[in-house]
């Protein structure tokens, strides 16, 4: 151990050294079976892990865009370790697409669960021109990230909200888990450390935000208490919605459709459809975004797997090259797993 921290230590005083030691394990993925295979999840992953944990790095996207952040994820990691080493994005390349579409010439989007802005300052850069984008992150650290990193880039359009959202203002909520995994709980009267809490309805309202174009939620397993918070807006503004379900919250046993969140969207209108997404930085290109309809999705394996889905109030505004209808695969992206099932279509 001590070995290792000498390590560490050499590489937090070189910058230099450091970023040709990450090159080179980028190298030895491409070498030994490209990054998109388990290389990264069996060698160069944990060794990353090892040398880096809890270390602050910046790193620039294609579009010039810099990000301040912690190597404390698979989110970090996967940025971190990017090929291209300028990457055109930080995490799931095929939502990143689909924001970036929806958020053109948006007025107000609103993002829970912002993390260190991996999206939202993608997003805020994509409509600096007249567009706010309202970040909902609990997490102080995080929150104190996005501000670093909206500063960093020259945004005045970020707005950020050491807040929780739920389906009830002024409740008081607390973490459980870690960083990009936390989801949040009601905290007991002696909690100490507690969240503050807010709806959607009542933020809009309260802070005369006017109309809402797009809303993206990603806050591990509380996605329906913030739907749940956000009916008078969702049913007023008709905004396109971006939200995450995940297994261990969320009840498929009767259909994907049929799900709490699912339904809740299609009670108000909505289209609904799973996003197919891989679960890193990988490059994508011109490939469309790939959307499932959740009766013909396949969402069996991998166990204990969350993915993205996408709610529209009209079909026509999937009609595009942008976007493409495929039937019974999976919404997880994995090359490795050499199956149909879980491989692009384009592929």
């Amino acid at each position: 151990m001590n070995n290792i921290n000498k390590i560490k230590e050499s590489l937090q005083n070189n910058k230099e050294l450091r970023q040709q030691l990450i090159q080179s394990l980028i190298d030895f993925e491409i070498k030994g079976g490209h990054p998109q295979t388990n290389v990264r999840d069996i060698t160069s992953g944990p060794l990353a892990d090892e040398l880096f944990m809890g270390e602050k790095f910046e790193k620039q996207l294609e579009n010039g865009i810099k990000i301040n952040f912690v190597y404390n994820s698979k989110i970090a990691r996967e940025f971190l370790l990017s090929s291209p080493e300028v990457p055109n994005h930080v995490w799931e390349p095929q939502t990143t697409k689909l924001l970036l579409h929806f958020s053109k010439n948006a007025r107000n989007v609103i993002i829970a669960g912002a993390y260190f802005g991996d999206q939202a300052i993608p997003v805020a850069h994509n409509i600096k021109g007249g567009g706010v984008c309202h970040t909902f992150e609990p997490n102080k650290n995080n929150s104190d990230l996005i501000i670093e990193n909206a500063k960093l880039n020259g945004l005045s359009n970020v707005l950020i909200n050491n807040l929780a959202l739920w389906n009830k203002s002024n409740e008081k909520l607390v973490f459980e888990g870690e960083d990009a995994l936390a989801s949040t709980i009601t905290a007991s009267e002696a909690t100490e450390n507690v969240l503050h809490t807010i709806t959607i309805d009542d933020y809009v309202t309260q802070n005369n935000v006017g109309e809402v174009n797009l809303l993206m939620i990603d806050v591990e397993g509380s996605e329906i208490k913030v739907l749940e918070g956000a009916k008078e807006m969702l049913l007023k503004h008709k905004p396109v919605v971006v939200f995450e379900t995940h297994s261990l919250y969320n009840d498929w046993s009767n259909g994907l459709g049929n799900s709490d969140s699912v339904k809740l969207m299609t009670d108000l209108g909505y289209e609904v459809y799973a996003v197919r997404e891989f679960h890193q930085n990988i490059d994508t290109g011109e490939m469309p975004v790939e959307l499932l309809p959740t009766n013909r999705t396949y969402c069996e394996i991998p166990p204990h797997h969350g993915f993205n889905m996408l709610a529209v109030p009209s079909k026509n505004l999937i009609e595009n090259d942008l976007f493409k209808i495929v039937f019974d695969l999976s919404p997880k992206l994995i090359l490795p797993k050499n199956d149909l099932k879980f491989t692009p279509s384009k592929f």
